[in-house]
């Protein structure tokens, strides 16, 4: 790949890396109840399974658009209080979720975020003793223990091929530092795989890393992490954010998928 386009890559991706996720920006609105960049043991934890729960339903199909995810689950807060922790009874949420949710155009299948919630508090409680961040230390990978997470919790990807976009997107949370938690502070960030999904799949169509966006699966997720990890070898995950700005670029300005055109934008960014 010409050096001058990985340049330009690379340069890109340092100057948009720095903006926090719009799952836990504090300074965005509707204000969240957990401090994600608190250092107190415990809110550490509370952050740690709220954002699992953010994580979990993090998904067009379910949400709809990504920033309804954040707002449910404060809402469901402002209802539950720290019940929301606790309930792994589908049936509570699912008495809720259709007032909580007026105002809001779910996905097809938003139906399931009562069941998907619910099976998020019985791993937290059940299997990790209601301490993520001491369970994680069992695992040495992050790998491992998204393989876990994609066992137990529903649609986090439990076919061993999917792509498991949500969970690696949580591990990217918790494993990197700033803007990003750092919460899983054993685990290495040059360890993660880059969350993939249709966005920063059109990013590595354009820089023929891969050949489609249809039909994700692992196999893609180890090609654009192996690409991440040629520019960014400690921190692959640093592109996530960034690519997933430029393809909201491409498209805007209705760009084909050919590097000669993301080497045109990089050029004007």
């Amino acid at each position: 790949m010409e050096r001058e386009l990985i340049e330009l890559l690379k340069r890109f991706v340092e100057k948009h890396s720095n903006t926090p996720d719009l799952q836990f920006d504090p300074d965005r609105p509707p204000k969240l109840p957990i401090d994600p960049y608190s250092t107190d043991p415990r809110e550490r934890r509370r952050t740690a399974h709220y954002l699992l729960l953010v994580a979990s339903i993090d998904e067009g199909n379910v949400v709809g658009r990504a920033d309804n995810a954040r707002k449910l689950l404060v809402r469901l807060y402002q209802h539950f209080g720290e019940d929301l922790f606790k309930i792994t009874d589908e049936g509570i949420f699912r008495g809720v979720l259709d007032d909580i949710t007026a105002d809001q155009l779910l996905g097809r299948i938003g139906w399931m975020i009562p069941e998907i919630l619910a099976s998020v508090n019985r791993f937290v409680l059940e299997r990790a003793g209601g301490d993520l961040i001491n369970y994680s230390r069992e695992f040495e990978k992050p790998y491992h223990f998204v393989e876990e997470i994609g066992r137990n919790i529903l649609r986090m990807g439990k076919s061993r091929g999917s792509a498991r976009k949500k969970a690696w997107m949580y591990m990217r949370w918790m494993v990197r530092g700033y803007p990003d938690l750092r919460i899983f502070d054993h685990f290495s960030p040059a360890d993660l795989y880059v969350p993939l999904d249709r966005n920063v799949a059109r990013v590595a169509v354009a820089l023929e890393v891969l050949e489609s966006i249809d039909n994700l699966n692992w196999e893609d997720v180890v090609k654009v992490t192996e690409f991440a990890r040629t520019l960014f070898p400690q921190d692959p995950a640093k592109v996530d954010y960034p690519f997933f700005l430029l393809e909201r670029e491409m498209r805007r300005r209705r760009l084909p998928l050919y590097r000669e055109s993301l080497m045109s934008l990089l050029k004007d960014t």
